[in-house]
């Protein structure tokens, strides 16, 4: 499979070794030494340290990326708003009148939407936006992996930002079920890594911590979750991490998420509902010992949902990993065919779901935390989450743009109403269902992921549920180690692997994981 893959190189791969990159070398001695035009950075007294004027140069243009990074956050928020409505239209939803789509359109309408836009997107990205596979995390962490190199330019260029915002919002407005999270770190990598033809900042920014500072802005932007973004930049993106790259990363994100909030208000991405959710901890005065026992049962379903949930995320990792391998070599060799192929796939299991599977999923999730911190009951089946994961699992190996927090985090709260039941009655009793329901984001989304701190930190940033930072942040860890068992290396790790073995820059995934596997211990 892989061999095929590589003998039907993408044109990107005969652009890079017309640049003179050897497979064999990742990373040059000389970080100039690919492109003897580029001036010496000047520097100060003690050779590492830029001038002050320098300084005030790279503050400038990076907080100008920065605000860009902002704007195309919201405009991806927009365009999934977009989709959303749009999709509303094609099943018949309608608030204000009577629908104009009714009876058996509201079911063939949505299904050719994105039996259309599937091979469209894959035709468009062969054709004239080679390098725009995927996610877009995955990239940004091989662009880091590859160190100073002409390669670069192929993965965090100008025509890669453009192609990565036309391709998710064909896919957003589309319904198929993508996110927005790992587009808006790709941009953001882009953005910033351009920055570097402007400034010349000292070698540790411009080749890691402007990256860095980009995929950060993006997470945080995209969500409103600034200190997830950070937290993400490090635990997932770059482990090699030089603490000197901090202020740049903090002040990108800040600025992103400013520009966030002056365009769309200051928000939670799921609602300020949900603030009340806790599980009790505390040992009140006056309170018996095995009274104090019983109030504590409602912890049970930490570790359980931590299990079980990583069992479901890491086995959904894997099958990502897996078919995107197996899947690889068709997109490559007959785009437009696997394409319609995949997006007949999406079309049936819409089709199955009653609609259920169709688009990034937030507008559902926000549904279903409103509806049980209103009234306690849920409002969605088993086909919901396992609709919604087929749904993901088949965009992903597509290579689209297009990420996987909100599916994830979807299929998450999904499977957390239709087992609320059991823990409130059985396992757990007394536990509410809010409660349930994001443990079980948590525990399914970390074991997908594998950045527990990330997770933890994105739940509570997203919701504003204080009480509940501890059993996240101990649900997440759960989902995150039995994942590993799964899972290895992370989804992350394997799919940029495999980004770069396609444009043979990496001849063995595990020399370049970047995580051995008693990491995940």
């Amino acid at each position: 499979m892989i061999q095929s893959s590589r003998d039907a190189a993408m044109p990107m791969r005969d652009d890079i070794r017309r640049g003179r990159i050897r497979s064999s070398s990742m990373t040059p001695a000389d970080p100039t030494e690919n492109d003897p035009t580029t001036p010496t950075p000047p520097t100060g007294a003690d050779g590492d340290q830029p001038t002050r004027s320098v300084a005030l140069k790279t503050i400038v243009v990076t907080s100008f990326a920065a605000v860009l990074i902002g704007l195309v956050a919201v405009l991806f928020e927009r365009l999934e708003d977009l989709g959303a409505i749009s999709m509303a239209f094609l099943k018949g939803q309608s608030e204000d009148g009577d629908p104009l789509v009714t009876g058996i359109w509201t079911t063939i309408l949505p299904a050719l939407s994105v039996l259309v836009a599937m091979p469209l997107i894959i035709g468009l990205q062969r054709k004239f936006f080679p390098g725009t596979e995927g996610t877009g995390i995955p990239q940004a962490i091989a662009a880091i992996r590859i160190g100073p190199s002409p390669a670069r330019r192929f993965m965090l260029s100008t025509r890669i930002a453009l192609g990565k915002i036309l391709l998710l919002a064909i896919a957003l407005v589309s319904g198929i079920t993508v996110g927005r999270e790992g587009p808006s770190v790709h941009v953001g990598a882009c953005c910033m890594h351009l920055c570097t033809r402007i400034c010349r900042a000292p070698s540790w920014l411009m080749h890691h911590g402007l990256i860095l500072a980009g995929g950060a802005a993006g997470i945080a932007a995209a969500f409103n979750t600034p200190i997830a973004g950070a937290i993400f930049c490090i635990e997932e993106i770059g482990r090699t991490f030089d603490r000197r790259s901090m202020p740049a990363i903090l002040r990108t994100v800040a600025i992103a998420c400013a520009i966030g909030v002056v365009c769309l208000g200051d928000y939670l991405f799921y609602g300020r509902g949900n603030q009340a959710a806790i599980l009790p901890l505390a040992w009140p005065d006056g309170l018996g010992f095995q009274e104090w026992l019983l109030s504590l049962r409602p912890w049970i379903a930490v570790p359980v949902i931590g299990v079980i949930g990583g069992l479901l995320g890491g086995g959904f990792a894997r099958a990502v990993v897996e078919g995107s391998r197996r899947i690889g070599p068709a997109l490559i060799n007959r785009p437009v065919r696997t394409g319609l192929l995949l997006g007949l796939a999406l079309a049936i299991i819409g089709i199955l779901s009653n609609g259920d599977s169709y688009g990034g999923g937030h507008s559902r999730t926000i549904a279903m935390l409103q509806s049980a911190a209103d009234t306690g009951e849920p409002i969605v089946g088993w086909s919901h989450p396992f609709s919604t994961a087929a749904a993901s699992l088949v965009a992903l190996v597509s290579a689209i743009p297009g990420g996987l927090f909100d599916p994830s985090l979807t299929v998450g709260a999904g499977i957390g109403q239709v087992t609320h039941g059991w823990f409130h009655d059985w396992i757990s009793p007394g536990i509410g269902l809010t409660e349930v329901m994001l443990l079980w984001m948590s525990a399914y989304f970390a074991g997908v992921v594998r950045s527990p701190l990330t997770v933890a930190a994105i739940l509570f940033e997203m919701t504003g549920a204080y009480g509940m930072i501890l059993p996240l942040m101990l649900t997440s860890m759960i989902g995150s180690l039995i994942a590993g068992r799964l899972c290895e290396p992370s989804i992350y790790d394997a799919l940029a692997s495999q980004f770069l073995r396609r444009l043979g820059l990496e001849d063995s995934e595990a020399s370049t994981t970047g995580r051995s596997p008693t990491d995940a211990a």
